[in-house]
């Protein structure tokens, strides 16, 4: 899934979305758990990791934000611990430095190294809390205030956590602006490993609830975290066809009254569905790309790539794009594959409704155009079909009674075979005709049919032969249809 590129038109609340809240759900359910819950974004999205983490906290009160970088004090210089006395040369201590005479004496008797000036004490830093450093800091800033006797070399802020506080609480923390990758990755790693070194029980063991890009994290980080006491939540495939078509829809510009009466029309209402069924299926899980697409275009076919490339800020696409079909089954995954995981944090592909789908940037190449075809099929076959076999039933209705054979014989003749209908019966069977069999029973006399019936059944004839060719239906087939679907 690709997340929002950038705010644009209306996308609703993102976190309303369908498949968003199911994700969130699926997060929330596993911080309850008391695991540590980490969410992987691409870079498109990090302007709604703030949206992601407030829906996941819900109505939560038992949780705190670790402040984010650059907001606690730095630390003062090192403070010197308290000056040592004088260095003794080992001499006896009566020795009067500033007796002349005794220390001629002892310089002449033993050397100069039997007298030594008093060395000036190197002062050493004294540790103290404020020296520990980074995001360690920050979270530790949220506990208590440490005694003045504690070491914070062994008192650390993991063990302050698991033994001192261990109270259940979530902290939250937006890592999207983090620029210390592997500290971040050890916050993430030993929190959840004191924890379970302690022992703790779910409804004590403090969690980490953090969203980050993968530019945030060194590469290796999420696959060494995944594990019982941790999760990965990736957005891969958090988007589906519902999220799509809801921001498709309330981007449709209104038809005017004045070109459809006080309410749409039948073919207008089909057409309209044809038109938001096609932009849900080209644009797939981008849906600052669907909102866009849904008020630049007219609903024509022929218009669409030029549209496309109009809404996508380009004319050009990656020449010789090939579709990933080797990790088609990724897709299916929770996680994006290993070999697609920079073409996903780039927003350059994702998964949705079960399929891996490119920028539909790519479809405006060209060289391209049979996957737009393909796109712009399944979207008028999920669309159009069951209302051709409605329409096919109805005229099938129409016709039936001006046999000039028995409905036994009309069966003999054009009908599919028991084995084909079940156990319908007589009447049922009659009614499942298909369009093909209606014309053979038209041409050799057997049905009669009026010059609009006619004109019908072609209509219906050719528009579901072209789908099932598996391509979609130019303009005028598609206009000619819409005023045979609907009266």
């Amino acid at each position: 899934m690709t997340a929002p590129e950038s705010p644009g038109p209306d996308i609703h609340d993102l976190t309303s979305l369908p498949g968003v809240r199911q994700w969130v759900r699926r997060v929330a359910d596993d911080l309850a758990a008391g695991r540590t819950c980490l969410l992987m974004l691409p870079t498109g999205a990090a302007a709604y990791a703030e949206d992601l983490l407030s829906a996941v906290i819900g109505d939560r009160t038992h949780w705190l934000r670790i402040p984010p970088p650059g907001t606690l004090p730095e630390p003062g210089p090192d403070e010197p611990e308290e000056e040592p006395g004088p260095q003794w040369s080992g001499q006896p201590a009566v020795l009067d430095l500033d007796d002349t005479f005794l220390t001629d004496l002892m310089t002449a008797a033993f050397g100069a190294d039997a007298v030594r000036t008093p060395l000036s004490p190197r002062a050493r830093p004294r540790t103290t809390p404020d020296r520990v450093k980074g995001i360690e800091a920050r979270l530790d800033s949220l506990l208590p205030s440490r005694t003045p006797d504690s070491d914070p070399m062994t008192d650390d802020v993991y063990r302050r956590l698991t033994v001192d506080y261990a109270d259940g609480r979530t902290y939250v923390l937006n890592a999207t602006d983090e620029d210390d990758p592997d500290a971040l990755a050890r916050l993430l790693l030993r929190l959840p490993a004191t924890v379970k070194a302690a022992g703790l029980a779910p409804a004590q063991r403090p969690r980490l609830l953090v969203v980050a890009t993968s530019d945030r994290l060194p590469a290796t980080t999420p696959d060494q975290l995944a594990r019982d006491d941790v999760a990965v939540h990736w957005w891969w495939g958090a988007l589906g066809r519902l999220d799509t078509a809801s921001v498709t829809a309330v981007n449709r510009p209104s038809p005017s009254r004045a070109a459809v009466g006080y309410g749409p029309t039948g073919p207008t209402r089909i057409a309209e569905a044809v038109t938001q069924a096609s932009i849900v299926e080209v644009c797939g899980p981008h849906l600052v790309l669907a909102a866009t697409l849904a008020t630049l275009w007219d609903g024509r076919p022929e218009s669409l790539r030029a549209t496309l490339a109009t809404a996508c800020d380009t004319h050009l696409a990656t020449p010789g794009y090939q579709r990933p079909t080797a990790h088609r089954g990724g897709a299916l995954a929770h996680q994006p594959p290993d070999a697609l995981r920079a073409e996903w944090n780039d927003g350059a592909i994702d998964a949705w409704d079960g399929h891996l789908r490119p920028h539909p940037a790519t479809l405006c190449a060209t060289g391209n155009t049979t996957e737009l075809h393909k796109l712009l099929w399944v979207a008028h076959s999920r669309t159009l079909l069951p209302l051709i076999d409605d329409a096919r039933e109805s005229l099938a209705a129409q016709v039936l009674p001006t046999a000039t054979v028995s409905d036994e014989q009309m069966l003999r003749l054009y009908g599919s075979g028991p084995a084909t209908v079940g156990n319908a019966g007589m009447h049922d069977m009659l009614h499942a005709l298909e369009l093909g069999q209606l014309l053979s029973a038209k041409t050799n006399g057997h049905l009669h049919f009026t010059t609009q019936q006619s004109a019908t059944l072609h209509t219906l004839r050719n528009a579901r032969n072209l789908l099932s060719h598996r391509r979609y239906l130019p303009g005028t087939t598609l206009d000619l249809l819409l005023t045979k679907l609907s009266p």
